[in-house]
């Protein structure tokens, strides 16, 4: 008897449990009373509710944070952010954030219902050439929330501020008001580091031994980066690390730029994985933090994104070989070189999160309306210059891309 008794209640468990399983699939959700949905009570009336519907990569909250998240804005303050579905019903909430890109957002797994006033919004950090989304969501979203300039929400991977604290990037995709390269040159040296900090800086520069460093982990790319770098080593050195190389390079969790680039090498190569419009990523901006200067390889134009001699650009050149031997007549030239570091007394990077939020609880606290063809807008038309690169390819077999690229019919 007590057996059948310890049967019957255990059969009973599975059951609630199975029940509840089917209950609480996301497409249910609207089917629950109150007494599972709190419909957000402790969330004051006039507060911009946000849903993260599914993850950035492994981050439910989008690296931004749950609750009040924009408690730190100046003006538009009043939105609250959550990855729980079943909080209260989907259209209930201002807006709903999808990671949007090919293998993150399963079209079998959306929300039942919205409402005419949501903004369902599109964000993603990736190039098109290498996670795009599909035309099924043609018209479903209506806002965006990415790299790109023109986005709702600009998140790019870092900003730069002026010593004022005035963001200067992102931008819009004209009047960009940088100091001029002849004005930061002649400030810096009327009114020089303390003579300390100049000595460091010296020091540093003259203790320089090598010409350029590279590390990457993708091996293959649609920019053709390793093609680019292969002929570039015909004509200068460059010390080539991570998981494409035998040798890793510094350690897991060391500050490889503090350790290793920074004090050993003159130039980093900050190469994007592909040739896409504002496609500016860490590669650039890690960079752009320390005494080594950025050579850049990308679609973006970057005198949007930094001020002017604080990188050097790849596609300014017709060739590898003209590149390689800049650089190196550059890491000849002391006095020349520390000019590129002229920049750093007027301007900083900084993490863009604080930012984009900010600027996310701005745009819900307004009346927008506005629709996408998504595909068109990120996967389509995003990277006009990796289309060029395939056309090249085809007339001359010249598998990277160069100065000459850029007059190439799309």
């Amino acid at each position: 008897m007590k057996l059948r008794y310890i049967f019957l209640v255990f059969f009973l468990v599975i059951v609630m449990c199975i029940s509840t399983f089917f209950i609480m699939k996301p497409e249910n959700i609207d089917t629950l009373t109150c007494v599972s949905c709190n419909n957000l009570s402790y969330v004051s009336e006039g507060h911009k509710t946000i849903l993260y519907w599914n993850s950035f990569f492994e981050d439910r909250n989008f690296n931004m944070g749950e609750g009040f998240i924009a408690e730190h804005c100046p003006v538009y303050n009043n939105c609250y952010a959550m990855n729980w579905r079943y909080a209260q019903s989907h259209e209930k909430f201002d807006a709903i954030l999808f990671h949007g890109i090919d293998r993150e957002l399963n079209d079998k797994d959306l929300p039942k219902k919205r409402s005419s006033e949501q903004k369902y919004i599109f964000m993603t950090l990736e190039s098109p050439a290498n996670r795009w989304i599909s035309s099924k969501f043609n018209d479903y979203f209506n806002a965006t929330m990415t790299y790109k300039l023109d986005s709702d929400i600009t998140w790019t991977y870092a900003d730069i501020v002026d010593k004022t604290q005035r963001v200067i990037v992102p931008a819009a995709r004209e009047n960009i008001h940088w100091k001029s390269t002849t004005e930061m040159e002649a400030t810096t040296a009327a009114t020089s580091l303390d003579a300390e900090a100049e000595s460091r800086l010296d020091a540093l520069i003259n203790g320089k031994r090598k010409l350029a460093v590279w590390y990457r982990s993708n091996c293959i790319t649609p920019s053709a980066r390793e093609k680019y770098v292969e002929e570039f080593e015909r004509y200068a050195n460059v010390d080539k690390f991570g998981s494409c190389s035998s040798n890793k390079g510094c350690p897991r969790g060391q500050d490889c730029f503090k350790t290793q680039i920074e004090p050993e090498y003159f130039f980093y190569l900050s190469f994007e994985n592909s040739l896409c419009i504002d496609y500016v990523t860490e590669k650039f901006f890690d960079a752009l933090k320390h005494y080594v200067v950025p050579v850049v390889y990308g679609g973006a134009n970057y005198s949007q994104f930094a001020p002017p001699k604080s990188y050097i650009n790849a596609l300014d050149f017709n060739s590898p070989k003209d590149l390689g031997q800049y650089l190196l007549t550059l890491s000849q030239k002391k006095t020349e070189y520390k000019k590129y570091f002229a920049w750093k007394k007027f301007y900083r990077v900084e993490s863009p999160i604080k930012r984009v939020i900010c600027d996310l609880c701005k745009f819900l606290n307004k009346k927008t309306r506005r629709s996408y063809d998504i595909s068109e807008w990120f996967s389509i038309n995003s990277c006009p210059i990796q289309r060029k690169l395939t056309n090249q390819y085809i007339k001359n077999q010249i598998s990277y891309a160069t100065k000459k690229t850029l007059n190439e019919k799309s």
